[in-house]
């Protein structure tokens, strides 16, 4: 599993999964044992890799997910397709669109946000 950041909404029942690897910004945890790692280009498997995208919170994640139809973006840099543009929560707005501009200069043929349904990228994409 990997947490995009560390609000409770997307980690409080972590431990309803006593045997999972978890994945953060900073390590792999399991159980009570955590391996220090950089997060940004970690490999999860040969399609699923790790990016780091500090803009939600300055400890983001992203999951990048090489599928058959492109590269989908599992991410917390958008909620939902329609924004918010500003991010009420973001710590720093420039830090949030640098980010943003990070993940659409891949080209991904899908955004999968933190609270919407997924989304194709477009030139009204919120940076």
């Amino acid at each position: 599993m990997v947490f995009s950041h560390h609000h409770p909404d997307h980690t409080l029942n972590a431990a309803l999964f006593p045997e999972a690897r978890f994945h953060d910004h900073m390590a792999v945890y399991r159980d009570d044992i955590w391996e220090d790692r950089d997060a940004d280009g970690y490999r999860l498997s040969s399609s699923i890799t790790l990016m780091t995208t500090p803009g939600h919170t300055d400890e983001d994640v992203s999951t990048l997910v090489t599928a058959a139809e492109g590269l989908v973006v599992l991410t917390h840099l958008w909620w939902t397709a329609e924004g918010p543009a500003d991010d009420p929560f973001a710590p720093d707005r420039d830090r949030l669109r640098a980010a943003r501009e990070k993940v659409l200069a891949l080209s991904p043929a899908l955004i999968i946000p933190g609270h919407g349904a997924p989304f194709v990228p477009s030139a009204s994409t919120p940076l």
